[in-house]
């Protein structure tokens, strides 16, 4: 769930701002009430305001439609075992693309030391709002990054750091379905970069049951959707670039699906992937 630079013309938002919650969903709801103490009768009304001042920052499609309140690494299968894992010395968790920092926090809520874990986005002012968001600027000791993705370790030591420590999980949602074929293969070889040899990468997207080009979030522009299959190829790519080896397993569901979606049809499926570094 990346953030974007775009802030495009009014009518590139239309039928990506719904009217504001009369509730929210459970999860995010406890998360709200018993981390960040938010009063039960204030919650809604909570959660409308951060996305009011989160889109006029970043009028994008997972602001405007409330997506980030699903906490997506919540629901993969390896989700008990990634918070195991990250509850061993010296263990590292990446979000790329965090947007308000949900699903971190969710980890912190569910025992995570907070200092092991990494939120990663383009820009600053949703990680902020994220503070707003959990009011816990004063103990939360995780830390943001702002980087490009695309940039790699051409931006310093910023992405260098993180290269030099390295990342056990990763979490990368609703980040690389964004862009073009091209385009994600040279985001995912930088961050396949970063991973530990034995380290996963989690996430989901959308993806299409005929894979290819559909029309993206910026006019006269296209990403690129893939099956199961086609993002095993892309992985294997990516390995033959960065001399790694990648374990691909995933799944399709209607889960998230709008088919009335502008950038959706009816061949779109949710992607849940989880990728191995084996080598």
């Amino acid at each position: 769930m990346a953030a974007t630079h775009d802030t495009s013309s009014p009518g590139w938002n239309q039928g990506w701002y719904q009217e504001d919650l009369a509730e929210v969903n459970g999860p995010i709801r406890e998360l709200l009430e018993n981390y960040s103490k938010v009063p039960s009768s204030d919650v809604v009304k909570h959660v409308n305001n951060i996305r009011e001042k989160g889109f006029a920052a970043n009028p994008y499609p997972c602001i405007g439609l409330y997506r980030f309140t699903n906490l997506t690494l919540l629901t993969h299968p390896l989700y008990k075992t990634i918070v195991e894992r990250l509850n061993t010395s010296d263990a590292t968790y990446l979000d790329v693309g965090c947007c308000f920092g949900q699903d971190l926090r969710q980890l912190v809520y569910d025992g995570v030391p907070s200092g092991r874990l990494i939120g990663l986005d383009i820009t600053r002012a949703l990680t902020d709002l994220g503070y707003e968001f959990f009011l816990d600027r004063e103990m939360l000791q995780s830390r943001f990054v702002v980087a490009d993705v695309f940039k790699g370790a051409k931006q310093g030591p910023i992405w260098v750091d993180l290269e030099t420590r390295g990342v056990d999980v990763m979490h990368c949602s609703a980040f690389l379905h964004l862009f073009t074929l091209e385009k994600q293969i040279s985001a995912a070889i930088n961050l396949a970069k970063l991973v530990k040899k034995g380290g996963v990468i989690v996430g989901r997207q959308m993806g299409s049951l005929k894979p290819g080009d559909m029309p993206a979030v910026n006019d006269n522009s296209f990403s690129y959707r893939h099956n199961v299959d086609t993002f095993d190829t892309m992985w294997q790519k990516v390995g033959e670039a960065t001399q790694t080896q990648w374990k691909v397993e995933g799944t399709m569901d209607m889960i998230g699906v709008n088919a009335n979606s502008p950038v959706e049809d009816e061949n779109s499926r949710r992607l849940l992937f989880t990728v191995t570094r084996i080598g």
